[in-house]
């Protein structure tokens, strides 16, 4: 009899034991999320980290996370990872869609397969270090991380080797002086008064371009300039910021034809056209803790990025903006001095450049010019634009929802 019970007691602690494996082994993965979770892997491998997630155990899932966070990390047995359902909805049909879930679900997977905290470190240019950003805010910054381009390589190492060094585009620098042969500029001796559409108002007098908004809850983009420029280009433009709403931003923009079709579109999507005409622009938002420049593709879904820079920007003066196109990048000045630079959308044929208009601001411009590196279009020949809104692309509004502040 005391055999028997012995026996069950046995087979009871190996029946519980069992039990308790099988849980901390649990391994499940939504289906949508499997490819980012291989993704990661092969990453990691890539690298020389190698992971046994399902020796170790995991869960990933989508599920209804609260206010602005993403996607959250929870240390327990089996490891639990959770992305917000709404924001991968939300995600879709932008074409930075992949880019911004890979890197959502990279981050979730750093703090749990990686022992990753969150790190706010700033690179030489003030972008993120690491897109393992996140938790507190930040000199009132939002976590946007430009997970796109050749900065991926970059950020992936980093995510795998903290101590991958500091990558060459992160470094500062000045404008190198070269603009090239001017083909185009706004005529500052025309006089002009007139509106367009949306009721924006355009007043030319003693040689300063006046453009006051109408708009109250979105900032527009103001086409200058119109040229199809293919090669490299410089834009240029002085102006100065009149910023009156908590959503205004001010800068300066180039427009793109995707399709060669030269004509904006940005509603155009299908099978033909995956990618839409759109615009890259740099705007500034002035903000208590510091003037904070966003660089954004009016086709992604969050700005690509975000600075917080000082000593460059000049409140209630002017100063100068430029936009450069050069080796297969562009390039975001103010003041001579680099805030950015990128290569997302910079191959594709540009048609229009132009400013970013505050929601019911103002900027009063004293110039704007296009040039052209290497053989121009008008051979050398520059052409001076009348301040003419009829002449341009209608203007395009642009949502506040661009600088929304996720959390991750």
């Amino acid at each position: 009899m005391m055999k028997r019970i012995i026996h069950y007691i046995i087979l009871l602690l190996i029946l519980v034991f069992s039990s308790c494996k099988k849980e901390v082994n649990r391994y499940e993965v939504e289906p949508l999320l499997d490819p980012y979770l291989q993704l990661f892997l092969q990453e990691g491998s890539k690298r020389g980290v190698e992971i046994d997630v399902k020796g170790n155990g995991l869960l990933m899932e989508f599920t209804e996370l609260e206010g602005l966070t993403i996607g959250l990390c929870t240390y327990q047995d089996p490891l639990l990872v959770q992305i917000d359902r709404d924001y991968w909805s939300e995600t879709t049909q932008y074409e930075d869609q992949e880019n911004l879930r890979q890197d959502v679900v990279f981050h979730e997977l750093g703090h749990g397969l990686l022992n990753r905290s969150h790190d706010n470190s700033y690179l030489e240019n003030y972008e993120w270090k690491t897109i393992m950003c996140g938790g507190d805010e930040v000199d009132g910054r939002d976590w946007a991380v430009n997970f796109n381009g050749y900065r991926k390589e970059y950020y992936l190492d980093e995510l795998f080797n903290v101590r991958t060094p500091a990558p060459e585009w992160s470094k500062k620098a000045t404008f190198d002086g070269e603009k090239g042969s001017l083909i185009a500029n706004l005529n500052m001796n025309a006089s002009y008064n007139g509106r367009d559409e949306a009721g924006n108002s355009y007043l030319m007098r003693n040689n300063i371009y006046t453009i006051t908004s109408a708009n109250r809850g979105s900032n527009s983009i103001i086409s200058l300039l119109a040229e199809e420029v293919k090669g490299d280009f410089y834009f240029e433009v002085v102006m100065k910021v009149y910023m009156t709403m908590a959503v205004s931003t001010a800068g300066v923009c180039a427009l793109y034809d995707y399709d060669n079709n030269q004509k904006y579109n940005p509603q155009k999507r299908d099978e033909q056209h995956p990618i839409n005409d759109g615009c890259n622009y740099l705007a500034v938002k002035e903000e208590s803790a510091g003037d904070q420049f966003y660089l954004i593709n009016t086709n992604c879904y969050l700005p690509i990025t975000e600075v917080l820079l000082a000593d460059v920007y000049k409140r209630d003066d002017y100063n100068k903006y430029a936009i450069a196109r050069h080796d297969g990048e562009i390039f975001f000045y103010v003041n001579d001095q680099l805030i950015f630079r990128n290569d997302y959308q910079a191959g594709v044929p540009y048609l229009s450049y132009g400013v970013i208009l505050p929601a019911l601001g103002r900027l009063d411009i004293t110039s704007a010019e296009l040039y052209e590196l290497g053989p121009t279009l008008r051979r050398g020949v520059s052409c001076a634009v009348d301040p003419s809104p009829e002449k341009m692309i209608p203007p395009i509004k642009i949502s506040s929802k661009k600088l929304k502040d996720y959390r991750k």
